[in-house]
């Protein structure tokens, strides 16, 4: 098992540079223009061929004053600007020899140059999360806003999701002006990149960021929803419950932040309750996986550390419930400290366990240490330490990923030991029906299920006796037989006709096996020990299959073969049916081998399928149909075909006849999957043999039927 899941682990982490490839090779470009005291030539710049371009730089800034494009314009502002670099937090910048605080209001300008071609080209400015209210002007025009802006935490309204913005390029430059204002959390201004673009790559980017994390909400949530329901099946283990509560959890996240996608399926939803859903979810997420971690290994990680941590959360969990965002935003580089410190004692806790030869270590090893490496990536991204983004979901979803590997590995684990147990058990059934005898007299003697275990022994005593009177009744004449020819053999009565009375004992003796092997068979259906390993199939595909399997042997007899399919069933709605599929194909190839049997080479052999009833009345059904043109079956020989050791006047004809007891096994199998079996026949004519088989409504039903 080793191999497969280190290739498993490289294949994840392939995947996992897959995604990260873009954000480096942004990172690697060179080509971007910086604005220079609140302007930005991008006159050079090739739309179609460079792509967006980010508004990053020096823009112009007007502390504590909220100006319009009109105060610009008119001349009203009488203000020197000061140059605040973008993107970049108020805190740690300056404006007119003062430190600038995270709480406050100011306007930003900036004008872009572009060529004279570019004159009317349809652009789009691509807004990020502006922290925590803006007003937005392009040319003069208002183009977007975000909440209120207000000069104090009272008059302002926050609101923070991202935004494409479209215009027209008049001329050759381009004013942004943005009002921008925050008394209600812990950073404010413009702290992400500003893109510009033609409309097209815009609305692309922008899609494309969409969908990327979509598919992260999608993975996540579904692995979450699966092991929680892996829980509900075998409540023993908790270990699929924290895991898909962890899941979960950050597919919550992922929806609250990068696009915030929460904001399109509730736009009306509180700027306030989207926060405590961003910073809940990740505490609920840290808090399943110490759970999670401990359930896997609690051997490994001490109970008070756990215990330790738990509390730490729960109370950081009632502190963000119970206080605005204005104070526990601003608990969060403490929070992301407890993070860091969680997330490394979860790697002790995996390297103890891989010392200790526990299952799975190894991965779980590197799914968190890659978890890790993101998460201090996200720390400084946050913090404005680096410029890579928002990376932390890939970590979880590498790390949700290789935990499912690991918790199914182990589920596969657990039922191949069930199916090893199942099979000693058997063994062990067998062993004890040996010593039902010895038991019956102490059984008498309680009152627990007597009548039952005394029907059940009666039945066993009625098939033993059923079947010692078919053994004497259909051995007695190969017997007699085979006592002939080795008589003749060993009394030298006929030398020259000796290998053949050898041969001829040697096919009576096969004979004599294919006799025992169906008595057996039959016994075990009479006692109900046949194990049925039923399954969903495509009725049709599988007739098909069969025929596909035997046309060749049959047609090499020089017989026509042909499957005819008149269910008119399509791909799309196939007629499921819901079968042991060995036991069917046996039913199957014992019609064909006797239609092939008593039809002669000239004749024709056809494999029918059709449906019946309707799905509106519940009785829908699979009919099929072995038709040839043989011998056929007389009138009176009809009632009796599928009784055992049954053989008309054709088959005692036949030099290959068989033994009785093949059809009676082919209606054994179909009443035991809820059909029938019946023939048409008339001699000189050939014959036509049909089993039905109920048809699925659904996978529900068939298994509701197991």
């Amino acid at each position: 098992m080793r191999k497969p899941t280190y290739k498993l682990y490289f294949l994840f982490l392939a995947f996992l540079l897959f995604l990260l490839l873009p954000s480096a090779s942004a990172l690697g470009k060179s080509t971007q223009t910086e604005a220079v005291k609140g302007i930005l030539d991008l006159s050079a710049w090739n739309w179609e061929r460079d792509g967006l371009q980010n508004l990053d730089g020096e823009w112009e800034l007007y502390w504590n004053h909220l100006l319009t494009p009109d105060d610009f314009t008119i001349g009203l502002n009488s203000n020197a600007p000061s140059y605040a670099l973008v993107p970049k937090v108020w805190e740690g910048q300056e404006s007119g020899g003062q430190a600038l605080s995270n709480q406050g209001y100011a306007t930003y300008r900036l004008r872009i140059h572009t060529a004279a071609a570019d004159n009317g080209t349809n652009m789009a400015l691509y807004v990020p999360s502006i922290a925590t209210a803006y007003q937005l002007w392009i040319n003069g025009e208002l183009a977007a806003a975000n909440g209120k802006v207000g000069t104090s935490k009272e008059t302002m309204i926050p609101a923070n999701f991202p935004k494409p913005v479209f215009f027209h390029l008049q001329g050759t430059q381009t004013e942004i002006v943005i009002q921008v204002s925050n008394f209600v959390q812990r950073k404010g201004g413009l702290w992400e990149s500003f893109r510009i673009g033609v409309s097209k790559d815009v609305i692309i980017s922008r899609e494309k960021e969409i969908a990327f994390q979509l598919l992260m909400i999608g993975s996540l949530f579904t692995m979450g929803l699966y092991h929680i329901g892996l829980f509900l099946a075998r409540r023993k283990n908790r270990s699929p419950l924290f895991f898909g509560c962890f899941s979960l959890a950050m597919g919550l996240r992922a929806i609250v932040t990068g696009p915030t996608l929460i904001t399109y399926l509730f736009p009306h939803i509180a700027w306030e309750f989207q926060v405590h859903l961003e910073y809940l979810s990740v505490v609920a997420a840290l808090w399943m996986l110490i759970l999670f971690s401990y359930s896997r290994y609690p051997g490994e990680m001490y109970r008070k550390v756990r215990d330790l941590f738990v509390i730490a959360i729960v109370a950081y969990s009632f502190f963000i419930l119970l206080t605005p965002a204005l104070i526990y935003t601003y608990s969060m580089l403490a929070f992301q400290a407890v993070s860091v410190l969680i997330i490394c004692y979860i790697i002790y806790v995996s390297i103890r366990a891989f010392l200790s030869k526990r299952e799975g270590a190894s991965l779980n090893i590197a799914a968190v240490l890659v978890l890790l490496v993101l998460v201090l990536n996200d720390i400084l991204f946050y913090n404005h330490f680096v410029a890579t983004g928002d990376l932390m979901q890939l970590g979880m979803l590498f790390y949700v990923f290789m935990e499912s590997v690991n918790l199914s590995h182990q589920f596969s684990k657990s039922f191949a030991r069930v199916e090893s147990m199942s099979g000693q058990l058997q063994e062990w059934n067998e062993l004890l029906e040996q010593k039902v005898q010895e038991r019956t007299e102490a059984l008498e003697l309680s009152n627990v299920s007597i009548k039952k275990i005394n029907q059940e022994l009666v039945k066993m005593e009625l098939s033993r006796r059923h079947l010692l009177s078919n053994i004497s009744h259909e051995l007695g004449t190969p017997l007699t037989l085979i006592q002939g020819y080795v008589k003749a053999v060993l009394d030298r009565m006929d030398e020259d006709n000796r290998d053949r009375y050898l041969r001829l004992t040697y096919e009576k003796t096969l004979i004599l096996d294919r006799i025992i092997s169906d008595l057996f068979e039959l016994s075990k259906f009479d006692t109900g020990k046949v194990r049925f390993d039923y399954q969903a199939v495509d009725s049709v595909a599988f007739c098909r299959s069969l025929f596909e399997k035997l046309e060749l042997p049959i047609k090499q007899e020089g017989h026509s073969f042909a499957f005819i399919d008149n269910t008119g069933s399509q791909a799309d709605k196939p007629l499921i049916v819901w079968i042991d599929v060995v036991r069917i194909e046996q039913v199957v190839m014992n019609l064909l081998f006797n239609a092939q049997k008593f039809t002669p080479a000239s004749g024709s052999i056809h494999l029918i399928v059709e449906k019946y009833g309707s799905l509106e009345k519940g009785d829908l059904g699979l009919k099929v149909k072995v038709r040839d043109t043989g011998n056929g079956i007389d009138d009176e020989d009809i009632p009796f075909v599928f009784d055992r050791f049954y053989r008309g006047r054709e088959s005692h004809k036949s030099r290959s006849a068989g033994t009785g007891l093949g059809l009676a096994i082919c209606k054994e199998i179909i009443e035991h999957h809820g059909g029938t079996i019946d023939v048409e026949s008339k001699s000189g004519k050939g014959s036509t043999f049909t089993f039905t088989l109920p048809v699925m409504v659904d996978m529900e039903e068939g298994e509701e039927d197991v």
